[in-house]
């Protein structure tokens, strides 16, 4: 039996996701950050371009305002500019699965980011999914040595927590805005891409890259930032949005294989135990707030019949 067409998309997207460990682990280890996330970004916008052009949503952003275009574009730097740098600096002297498990925090805290930013109603299901968040990215680096601060790189931690905190912001910040998304994606890897190649030029760091350089920033361009997004945009415009959302918790699982086959490191107990902290605090923050939604309408449904 063939599988719906969304689940398709959305499969393909957490199969592009899983890689963005890896990748990012190599370009960080052969190429200065801003110069890799220069070329990377202009592989994504190239291919960003085309696919608006071929939906005719080019209009659209010519009828953007320039206030809009700057929110774009202030709100992007965060969830790709920043988020990427920080997550690629991260990765210099971190493994690949402990940088993107402590990445993993940006569900958390886009929990807290929505209560202070878009004052949501902060409840026992949310405080939950924190402290479990915390405490799986926790186990998973201190991979059983609770001692593990003392020799492990605090700079890395640091960056990779940053990023975290760059794409939190980007999607609570993204909630309120009513502009099109996969226009103000476009902006946001077209500005990063510009300001990343001014940085590049201004430190003299420019050169023409090599053949399996190019490969490498066209791979991380496209299948790891620009296709995965389009697929999960399209997967879930054809399906259940809350189904669609939770296959999102499958990237960690895939990232961790990608790592092991493609860089060798070794996947642990603790690696397992730790992301089944964290996916366990996110189902059960949603399930509490299922939970809470059947109550209200169920009260509701009570109060019309009464009536």
């Amino acid at each position: 039996m063939l599988l719906k067409k969304e689940y398709t998309l959305a499969g393909i997207s957490v199969l592009c996701w899983g890689t963005v460990a890896t990748v990012t682990k190599i370009l960080a280890g052969q190429l200065d950050a801003m110069f890799a996330l220069a070329f990377s970004f202009l592989f994504a916008s190239l291919f960003l371009f085309l696919y608006n052009w071929k939906q005719g949503n080019l209009s659209k952003l010519r009828r953007t305002s320039k206030g809009t275009l700057m929110r774009m574009v202030g709100i992007g730097s965060l969830g790709v500019l920043f988020y990427n740098l920080f997550l690629l600096l991260g990765e210099v002297t971190l493994p690949a699965q402990v940088a993107f498990l402590i990445n993993d925090l940006w569900p958390a805290l886009i929990i807290v980011f929505s209560c202070i930013i878009l004052k949501e109603k902060f409840t026992i299901a949310k405080l939950v999914a924190i402290v479990f968040s915390i405490l799986g990215i926790f186990i998973s680096t201190s991979n059983g040595d609770f001692g593990f601060l003392l020799h492990t790189s605090m700079q890395g931690v640091i960056f990779c927590a940053m990023a975290a905190i760059c794409y939190g912001l980007y999607c609570t910040l993204n909630k309120r805005e009513d502009y099109d998304k996969g226009i103000s994606v476009f902006v946001s890897y077209l500005s990063g891409s510009v300001i990343a190649f001014i940085w590049v030029f201004a430190t003299g760091k420019f050169h023409l890259p090599d053949v399996p350089e190019t490969i490498a920033m066209a791979f991380n361009g496209i299948i790891a930032n620009a296709l995965p997004y389009l697929t999960w945009a399209m997967a879930l415009d054809l399906g259940n949005t809350a189904i669609i959302a939770n296959l999102a918790y499958l990237t960690p699982f895939v990232s961790l294989g990608v790592t092991h086959f493609i860089l060798g490191e070794k996947v642990t107990a603790y690696s397992f135990l730790g992301l089944f902290l964290i996916i366990a605090g996110i189902g059960l923050q949603m399930y509490m707030q299922e939970g809470a939604r059947k109550r209200t309408a169920r009260q509701l449904d009570a109060a019309k019949e009464s009536f």
